[in-house]
């Protein structure tokens, strides 16, 4: 899949935590409604790294990989949405720029789980 020419596929949305107030009435962050924003352009990979157990090779299907046109702000605290499901970007995402494909942003994704 290019990132150049991305195929329509689900939207994807970077979580950040809302606001909301404690018990003592002072602001904290709360993921209980996130902030959502549309990554426009950007594409998921399934990782495809393979584990060998003897003879048996499968697949590990808890990480992917996203990619993003431009600057989009991804952090390391972030959380992304795909087709309803939440993943946790794990490590720092990585800009890259390139002649052919100009500036985008990939970064590691792992399943979360509450």
């Amino acid at each position: 899949m290019s990132l150049a020419r991305p195929t329509r596929a689900r939207p994807v949305y970077r979580l950040r935590p809302g606001a909301a107030t404690d018990y003592d009435g002072d602001p904290v962050e709360s993921w209980a409604e996130p902030v959502r924003e549309r990554l426009r352009g950007a594409v998921v990979q399934d990782v495809t790294s393979t584990e060998k157990d003897g003879v048996v090779t499968r697949l590990a299907r808890a990480e992917r990989r996203l990619l993003v046109p431009g600057l989009p702000g991804l952090t390391l605290d972030d959380r992304v949405e795909i087709a309803g499901e939440t993943w946790r970007v794990d490590g720092d995402p990585v800009v890259r720029r390139s002649e052919s494909m100009g500036t985008f942003t990939s970064a590691q994704l792992v399943r979360f789980t509450a």
